[in-house]
Parts: C-alpha cells; sequence; structure tokens
C-alpha cells in the first residue's frame, strides 16, 4: 500500500549545521551538501523518517514548514534531499504562526487563528490520501510545538500513527494517539467484559501490539518471559467510559 508521511518541518537543519539566528542564511546548496553526508545527524525530520525510507514504507512525503525564510530553506533542502531518494514529494506552508521579520509584531490572535488553519491543512491532506487509499503516517518530530501537537490530535481524529524521535534515540517511537475506532473498541469491551487477567494469548498478535503501542493494557509475563495476562490501563478504561456516555447521548 503507498504510504504518505506528513512531515511538519523546523529548523534543525539550520541549527544544526552551525547557522546562528540574525545571521545571513546559507546557500540551499551549501546547506544540501551538509546534509546528504550527515541527514539523521542535521536534520530532525530526517532522523525520524529515514527509517521507513530504508524499510520501504515511504512512497510520498508532504513537508509542511512556516512562511518564514528559514522555514523555507529547510523544507526546500529537505524536499531535493527525498527527491533524490525517489520520494514523491508535496509541500505546503503554515502561514502566520511566527512573525516574517523582526519589525512584525507577533499577536496571540493571529496566532490562534494561524494554528487553526493549520490543522484545517493537516486534515485536508489526510482526507485526499485516505481517498486515494493511501496509508498516512505523521512525523510529528520536526516544528513548532504547537504543530505537533495540532499534527498528533489529527491523527488520533482519524485514527492515524503519529511518531516522534528524541535525539537521544536510534529509532522512532509511535505515540499512543489511542483513537477510537470500532475494532478497538470491540478489543476494550471485550478486555473489560472479562475483568483482569484476560489471557494474552488470545488476543491476536497485531491487537495486541496495537493496545501496547497505544498505552491500553498493561502486560504481566511469565517465567519464560511470555505475555500471560492482558489488563486494561485506567487510559483505556477512560475511553470506554467516555464512549458509553457519548452512546448514551
Amino acid at each position: 500500500m503507498p504510504t504518505l508521511h506528513i512531515v511538519t518541518v523546523g529548523t534543525s537543519l539550520l541549527t544544526n549545521s552551525g547557522w546562528q539566528n540574525g545571521t545571513k542564511l546559507p546557500s540551499r546548496k551549501s546547506l544540501l551538501e551538509k546534509l546528504q553526508s550527515r541527514p539523521r545527524e542535521l536534520s530532525a525530520e530526517l532522523n525520524a523518517l529515514m527509517p521507513f525510507i530504508q524499510k520501504g514504507e515511504c512512497s510520498s512525503v508532504h513537508l509542511i514548514a512556516t512562511d518564514t525564510p528559514e522555514g523555507r530553506l529547510c523544507r526546500d533542502t529537505i524536499a531535493t534531499f527525498l527527491q533524490r531518494h525517489r520520494v514523491h514529494l508535496t509541500r505546503a506552508e503554515a502561514r502566520g504562526l511566527l512573525r516574517i521579520s523582526p519589525d512584525q509584531a507577533a499577536s496571540p490572535e493571529s496566532f490562534y487563528q494561524s494554528i487553526r488553519q493549520f490543522r484545517e491543512l493537516v486534515l485536508r491532506v489526510v482526507q485526499s490520501a485516505k481517498r486515494r487509499g493511501e496509508r498516512v503516517l505523521v512525523n510529528a518530530t520536526g516544528g513548532l510545538k504547537a504543530q505537533t501537537a495540532v499534527a498528533a490530535l489529527v491523527a488520533a481524529e482519524f485514527g492515524l500513527e503519529a511518531y516522534y524521535i528524541h535525539q537521544s534515540l536510534c529509532e522512532p517511537v509511535y505515540l499512543p494517539t489511542a483513537a477510537l475506532d470500532e475494532s478497538l473498541l470491540a478489543l476494550l469491551r471485550e478486555l473489560d467484559r472479562h475483568g483482569p487477567g484476560y489471557p494474552a494469548g488470545r488476543l491476536r498478535e497485531p491487537d495486541r501490539l496495537r493496545l501496547e503501542r497505544e498505552g491500553l493494557i498493561h502486560l504481566s509475563h511469565d517465567a519464560e518471559g511470555q505475555p500471560r495476562h492482558v489488563t486494561l490501563t485506567d487510559y483505556a478504561k477512560h475511553l470506554l467510559s467516555r464512549s458509553s456516555y457519548s452512546s448514551q447521548g
């Protein structure tokens, strides 16, 4: 299945390449030369994305950067790098989140409007990809904290996988978005009906791994280290309670 990664882009490429705020921006050519030799070291976005590319789980990427010179430079340099790796590219701008020049005043009202527009932008990309039958993942590593938070919220709303990598990690980790689709609800209800100590062997491995990844079960192990019993976490119980309340309403 074709896989699209939605990637929020920050300026780690610039700062990790030695650029300092307030100084002249480097050329895209010089930045790309550095990126080619150390992609995961210089770019937070590529640090999270490269493992998927290497496993053949990335056919296209949608890059979203702020409408600043720094954001555009990082986005376009990363785009060129990915195109050389035969990844299909689309790109967009999140407008109005940051001041474009020092003489512009920032306002909370402007940021509030812009972050809602950013949410709409991510939503439209997701909807288009879903109509094309693509698997969609959200790379919530680079960019403003507000951007990554909102992107993860959209992932949860659509039942998508969202992932992140810290510079101290070797591989990205999936974020526990815990989207409540019907299949997940059915699993939680089955475990809830049984009560504590549900036999782990009765769960299909993909279901167990999903529940573990989302932080919805506690798993006990036998003396040989094999999964033994499954118990719902407090967060899973909260989701069930919320679902029950919604259905009653």
